[in-house]
């Protein structure tokens, strides 16, 4: 499995060394089929897919809201040396959406069917099943958010040794079956000898489990992925109005939000007694309704190293008692409901659970589970958090077992966190932010704890992590500042403080 990364790396290199012979299409919204794909005059999406694309080919979409109807269909296969890139304009951010699509489980949003293929920087929301399905193999998914789908943002149906990084998967849900079936990524493949890896990935606020491998007979790779907060008990549909028939369901609950019945797990690893082997390292799962890390019923190998799992109903669920094998070391438990269960063979040490270790609140730098949908890093990768972060006493430094991660000092710490100086930070100088009201009107105040005073920068963003305003404000003057949102549309936005030692998020609905 330690081969799969340098691969991955070259083809990341890769991506933007075309070759000379090359041909790039630009599109953009409301482009016309006659285009001729160049910058000064772009053609429709629909059209670039259906130019005779070769590996080493480059379709470059343009910032703004494309609105289909039906499926697009990316077919055409690129090369292990030449792939075929349909990657969002630098500084720009496309949005595919297929709200126009009816509810059907063959309404997928974007059929990802080709092989080599690289798909970046680009929002998939609203189709009538999955936001992007993939069949194909040695595929590359960057840096996209599925959003708002009617089942999975993310679904893997066939295929092997793709590669998804930096995606976020968030609030979709599927109510014809009351949010059973929509989770933020599904890799759900019946025949597969290959491995898809997962990296830098968050899900949070779908309607059933963060990743579902359900009756998944292939491997699979989770490294640095996050969890948080899946099967919410009442769930908003304000972005799900899709058609009057749908709106006239919805319409029925107050304020669009309706009762949640999916299954709420984190990292869902298998179903039906298929075979799943399963390697989790660095990953985090939070506030889940059910599971943090859930066995359910996979026959395969599971590997979980140097994991977190806080405020979960239970936090780790391993119950089949005569299906699978589980390795796990160097592990967190907070917080949970109910008690962890190991029932299948396991091979356990080093875990906070285990004899001699604990794990509590004082060994935190922060719990602040906001913080995990802060917004992305400019190059795509995950925000740089203190929740779940090590102070510099915790009892849990130098407690790990040596399971070929990279650690400091004498030994691995336990969970998701290796402690160093530079990364040790303690608790923020906000320990609370408070909106009102909420959902907000022409403007919110925002309220906030502090121990500081001095200048500080108040942001409002989108949940893709896309600035819409900033303003700066005075933390002196009685921690109460007041920000414009008239400008915002219907929806769901984040607001985040930060300068002179502050840091703080919140969610704002308008």
């Amino acid at each position: 499995m330690k081969l799969l990364r340098p691969c991955f790396l070259a083809i990341i290199a890769f991506l933007y060394v075309l070759p000379s012979a090359a041909t790039t299409y630009y599109c953009a919204p409301g482009a016309l089929s006659t285009g001729a794909g160049t910058k000064a005059d772009p053609m429709a999406f629909a059209t670039a897919i259906n130019k005779s694309i070769v590996g080493g080919d480059s379709i470059i979409v343009r910032g703004g809201t494309y609105s289909f109807s039906s499926t697009l269909r990316i077919s055409k296969p690129g090369t292990s040396g030449n792939l075929i890139h349909v990657v969002a304009y630098p500084g720009e951010q496309p949005i595919f959406d297929f709200s126009l699509q009816a509810y059907n489980s063959n309404n997928q949003g974007v059929l990802l069917q080709g092989n080599y293929v690289h798909f970046k920087g680009i929002i998939v929301q609203g189709a009538g099943d999955n936001g992007l399905q993939g069949t194909g193999s040695y595929d590359v998914i960057e840096n996209c958010v599925f959003r708002w789908n009617c089942d999975s943002g993310l679904q893997m149906k066939n295929g092997s040794n793709n590669y998804i990084l930096n995606c976020d998967s968030y609030e979709n849900f599927d109510y014809e079956t009351n949010g059973g079936n929509a989770d933020g990524f599904a890799d759900k493949q019946y025949s597969n000898t290959g491995t898809n890896t997962y990296e830098g990935c968050r899900s949070w606020s779908n309607s059933d489990d963060g990743w579902d491998s359900y009756q998944l007979i292939s491997s699979t790779i989770y490294k640095n992925c996050w969890c948080y907060n899946m099967a919410p008990a009442q769930f908003d549909m304000t972005n799900h109005i899709r058609y009057t028939t749908d709106k006239a369901v919805i319409d029925t609950y107050t304020n669009h939000i309706i009762p949640n019945g999916g299954n709420g797990n984190g990292f869902k690893l298998g179903g039906a007694t298929t075979v799943h082997n399963a390697t989790l390292t660095n990953c985090i799962s939070v506030s889940n309704k059910v599971k943090g890390f859930d066995q359910n019923n996979n026959a395969g190998t599971m590997t979980i190293y140097n994991c977190t799992s806080y405020k979960n109903g239970q936090n780790y669920g391993f119950s089949n008692s005569t299906n699978g094998t589980l390795t796990i070391k160097n592990c967190a438990s907070l917080s949970s409901t109910s008690s962890n269960s190991f029932s299948c063979p396991t091979t356990e040490s080093n875990n906070t659970w285990d004899t001699g270790l604990s794990c509590s609140a004082s060994d935190f730098a922060s719990l602040d589970i906001s913080q995990m949908l802060l917004p992305r890093k400019s190059d795509g990768s995950l925000p740089d958090i203190t929740l779940l972060h090590l102070v510099s006493n915790s009892a849990m430094i130098d407690k790990g077992t040596n399971v070929g991660l990279p650690y400091n000092n004498i030994a691995p710490d336990l969970g998701a966190y290796e402690y160093t100086v530079a990364s040790g930070i303690e608790t923020p100088t906000v320990s609370k932010l408070t909106i009102y009201p909420n959902p907000v009107h022409d403007t919110a105040t925002l309220t906030f704890d502090s121990s500081v005073s001095g200048k500080i920068t108040i942001k409002l963003l989108d949940l893709t992590g896309r600035i819409l305003n900033t303003q700066e404000g005075d933390a002196s003057e009685g921690n109460k500042i007041t920000v414009e949102c008239s400008f915002l549309p219907k929806g769901n936005y984040l607001c985040t403080i930060t300068g002179n030692g502050i840091s703080a998020v919140g969610k704002l609905i308008k």
